[in-house]
């Protein structure tokens, strides 16, 4: 059971334009289990919101097929979609001049349930999510981070199979964020819910995502759990720290990519990419025989960030080292 994209495209026409059609999503096919979590990453204009929307109804796909629970849902009617919510980008998802409370009513009567019979999980839901104490303030009073909790209360009001989220903890405050992440573990781990979100935030990945994709250009260019990512791109890229001042031969810094992280009267911390197990054994030897104590050593690991910069364009990664290390 869970979520399942075939060969999805979407080609938007302007009717009385000259302009050529465009691809926004490009036979994209992914699949999301109960009880997972997936992240959609991808830079502005990749395709991600299309493919939300046309998850949400909201958008007809060009091609493609979107299964939900193992039933299609093209051709499904409105009960098709009342297994699956949606919160999109931006703090329009709830009705401004409506309380939490009445906001929580008004979109469970939208699908079809009555408000006595979610008057019981309306309260639990704005208590979960800390906005109780604000359930009769009109909504348009209260903070972002507040409307953001109560967008995603409008979404599990109807109690979901599948929960998509477009960039859910964007702009918000610590707080507010770390409450949304409870959340939505929960939902996955104890409740067996789908989670698709997009996001540019690299944290809220590695915080969340069992597994992730990475679009560009209407098209899913890799996909896999984090470790399967990381495991890619895995490098051998050393970080050695030496006791005293110490300047990297001229040859590491044309062939390996050697950088001074911090130089001190005390010691030197350098980068350098041995490109192999035996380059490391090279650089031992090599800092051995200029006589220069060794105070640590460790290969650095490759965050999610230089995964999905390494994806995109295959200098990224080097790009973000290089600036890391000048600090600016």
């Amino acid at each position: 059971m869970g979520l399942s994209v075939e060969n999805l495209r979407k080609t938007y026409r302007a009717p009385l334009s000259r302009k050529p059609p465009m691809e926004a999503v490009r036979g994209v096919n992914f699949e999301i289990r109960s009880g997972e979590i997936y992240a959609l990453l991808g830079p502005n204009g990749a395709g991600k919101t299309s493919i939300i929307k046309m998850l949400a109804g909201l958008v007809v796909p060009t091609s493609g097929r979107i299964i939900l629970n193992g039933r299609e849902m093209s051709g499904g009617g409105i009960a098709a979609y009342k297994q699956l919510s949606a919160i999109l980008e931006g703090i329009r998802n709830v009705y401004w001049r409506l309380t939490p409370l009445e906001n929580l009513h008004y979109f469970a009567n939208l699908r079809g349930i009555p408000s006595r019979a979610i008057k019981d999980r309306a309260l639990e839901l704005l208590r979960d999510l800390d906005i109780e104490a604000k359930k009769k303030n009109q909504s348009q009073h209260l903070s972002r981070g507040m409307l953001q909790k109560l967008a995603l209360a409008t979404a599990l009001i109807t109690d979901p199979d599948i929960l998509l989220l477009d960039e859910p903890t964007l702009g918000l405050d610590v707080a507010s964020a770390r409450r949304i992440k409870d959340v939505l573990l929960d939902l996955a781990r104890k409740e067996g819910k789908c989670v698709l979100l997009t996001t540019h935030q690299m944290d809220l990945v590695e915080e969340l995502a069992d597994r992730a994709g990475i679009i560009q250009e209407g098209s899913l260019i890799r996909e896999g759990t984090l470790a399967d990512l990381r495991a890619v791109f895995h490098s051998q890229i050393y970080r050695f720290k030496v006791r005293g001042s110490f300047a990297p031969p001229r040859e590491w810094k044309k062939e390996n990519q050697a950088l001074v992280r911090e130089k001190r009267r005390e010691y030197t911390e350098f980068e350098l990419d041995c490109k192999d197990k035996n380059g490391v054994y090279r650089v031992l030897d090599a800092l051995r025989a200029r006589k220069k104590e060794i105070l640590s050593m460790h290969r650095v690991t490759e965050d999610l960030e230089e995964v999905f910069l390494m994806t995109l364009s295959g200098n990224g990664a080097k790009e973000k080292r290089a600036k890391d290390a000048s600090g600016k």
